[in-house]
């Protein structure tokens, strides 16, 4: 029988003091000979204890941890974050809100388990590297909108419902905005409200499958307008994760981008809050259409606006890097030559060879742009 065995480390006398106040060292505690299970729906490895566990022992989300497997495979200096705010291919230790333990995982890469020769006889063994060495991050990224209506200027900040613009891309054709169907985040009515209000003909929703959808659907009542669209085949769920760079999503957005070539707009794409993933399929659109890199930034950085109040002005700290940390890294799925100076260069033939190199042939690619582009 595997247990748990915690060592209290020594306890450093000088209390040190940075910008954010009091590093507390005396909350190092060691982890020792944790069992693992393998995650095999996204690729990682589940250490067996609970967030909340974790968090009662001392660590707090933004130190830096050191990992040690029992096989000998170690990963030195990993952040723990409560999300993947880490980029492309990058490992991170992370109390995801939901997930049964902590899980290490590289964001949106290759599942590691097999190139660390894991095995579910193995173990794992925790301590803290450095208090606080990413809080910066993990305080810009983790943060959390209000459901409360009243506090917003209007249902569509609320709802986060807007259209896209930038370039050559038609007026009031193509929106975003959080889910029209699933309530988690109490947004769902309002989304759905403005369907109807501005036409919206053709849904792709990102983030449900039949059967979620089903359960959306039975447990919020959507409006006529929106059942209408849903009984005429009118709602795509691709079913899109983030990682962004495999051939399995280039295929997916591809066959969307055929069906939105092919059907009258206007269009709308979401997922659970019209964010991230939402933010991506916007940003390849307008990159196509021959948005500017500020037409671009303005419009992903609207929703940190929008929710959170993160803006030059309100936010400043906060706003640059959410820009490094997020908006550059979507940026950089597309543009995959460090080389080229995204605020400057013609980004449109690197959308482009996403599509293609989702299947999208030249005569379809020329047909969306004729259903979207002026």
């Amino acid at each position: 029988m595997r247990t748990l065995r915690l060592k209290i480390l020594l306890i450093l006398a000088v209390i040190v003091f940075s910008v954010g106040g009091c590093a507390d060292n005396d909350r190092s505690m060691d982890l020792e000979n944790v069992p693992i299970e393998h995650e095999t729906e996204f690729g990682g490895c589940y250490i067996k204890i609970t967030i909340s566990d974790f968090l009662d022992l001392g660590y707090r989300f933004g130190d830096s941890v050191r990992v040690e497997f029992s096989n000998g495979y170690v990963l030195e200096s990993l952040p723990f974050y409560s999300g993947y705010y880490v980029g492309e291919e990058e490992m991170l230790l992370v109390g995801y809100p939901g997930y049964p333990y902590i899980k290490v995982a590289v964001y949106n890469g290759e599942d590691f388990w097999d190139d660390a020769g894991l095995t579910e006889s193995d173990t794992a063994s925790i301590s803290l590297n450095e208090v606080g060495r990413y809080s910066a991050i993990q305080d810009a990224r983790d943060v959390h909108q209000t459901t409360d209506r009243s506090e917003y200027d209007s249902d569509e900040i609320f709802a986060n419902f807007r259209s896209i613009s930038g370039g050559r891309l038609k007026e009031n054709l193509i929106f975003r905005s959080s889910s029209p169907c699933d309530n988690t985040y109490g947004r769902a009515a309002y989304a759905d409200a403005l369907l109807e209000k501005n036409g919206i003909k053709l849904i792709v929703n990102m983030s449900d499958t039949e059967e979620s959808l089903q359960q959306h659907i039975q447990d919020s009542s959507p409006s006529a307008y929106f059942m209408n669209l849903y009984e005429n085949g009118k709602i795509l769920l691709p079913v899109i994760n983030t990682r962004y760079g495999t051939d399995e999503i280039k295929h997916k957005i591809a066959e969307v981008m055929r069906t939105v070539s092919k059907e009258e707009g206007p269009y709308l794409f979401h997922c659970s809050l019209g964010k991230d993933r939402t933010g991506f399929v916007c940003l390849l659109l307008e990159m196509l259409a021959g948005a500017t890199y500020e037409e671009m930034l303005d419009d992903y950085m609207l929703t940190y606006d929008n929710f959170y109040h993160i803006s030059p002005h309100n936010e400043p700290e906060k706003y640059k890097i959410v820009i490094d940390e997020s908006f550059t890294e979507l940026l950089h799925y597309l543009v995959r030559d460090e080389r080229v100076d995204l605020q400057t260069a013609d980004l449109a033939p690197y959308a482009e060879t996403y599509l293609k190199e989702g299947g999208m042939s030249d005569m379809e690619l020329e047909a969306l742009k004729a259903a979207i582009m002026n």
